[in-house]
Formats: C-alpha cells, structure tokens, sequence
C-alpha cells in the first residue's frame, strides 16, 4: 500500500535525487500508517472538526519527515510536498467529516461604510422630504 502510494504521486519524479526521495518517502509513510493503526479507527484518526493530540501526532510527524527528507535530497519544491500531503489526505482522511466552514464577518470598515451611508442616505431623503413642497402641499 505505501509503495503504491509513492508511486501515484509521481512528484517525487521532478527531483535531483529521485530514487532516493522516493525511498525516503516511503519511511516517512510507513511510520505514518503504523502510527495510523495504532490510533485504531477512522475517527480517531481525523483530524477535523476537533483535532485531538493524538490525532494530530502521526499528521505532524509526516510532514516533519517529510521536510527533512526535502533538505536531505534537495527536493525542497512545495509543490511536490503538497501532491504528496493531498494524495495522503485522499488516501487517509477522505472518510473523515469535511470541516465545518466558519462564516466570515465582513471588515469593520466595510459595515461601516454601509452603515454610515445607509445613515446618511436616510437622513437626506427626510431632510428633502421636509423641505419639499410635496409634504406642505399634503397638509
């Protein structure tokens, strides 16, 4: 499974010292998974909506493996990193609940801004009202 994994990533390929990336990281993933399956099941192991510690370990200790082994053979492209961390994230965590998406307040100064030319726009239009011969020819 680590080896097949290695091989669908095929980013590894882009580096000066291919052979030897690719054997690295399959250490890397290797002590991933043991440390995966002594977690125990598939929610143990997500590391959202609550990451726990223990979850967080395994995840933490891959990608620390995995820059080190980006500085040993000069393989140190994000891109590769990343293909490698989604090919990780589909192959581990694609059961796991998708994180909760937290709604985002607009900046301060944007409601601000509409509020204050809300503020001002509705005080204009009275205060054309009021001197408008539309409201003294009403009364």
């Amino acid at each position: 499974m680590v080896h097949e994994l290695v091989q669908s990533v095929e980013a590894w390929r882009d580096c000066p010292e291919a052979t030897l990336y690719q054997d690295y990281l399959k250490y890397c993933t290797s002590i991933f998974v043991e440390n995966l399956r002594k977690l125990g099941n598939g929610s143990d192991i997500c590391l959202w909506p609550d990451a726990t510690p223990a979850a967080m370990e395994p995840y933490n200790q891959l990608t620390r493996c995995l820059e080190i082994v980006g500085n040993e053979t000069n393989c140190k492209e994000r891109m590769v990193f990343n293909r490698f961390m989604l090919a990780i994230h589909r192959r581990f965590y694609s059961n796991c609940e998708t994180p909760p998406e937290k709604p985002k307040d607009a900046p301060k100064k944007i409601i601000a801004s509409f509020v204050s030319l809300t503020t001002v726009t509705t005080l204009l239009a009275a205060g054309l009202l009021a001197g408008s011969d539309y409201i003294h020819k009403a009364s």
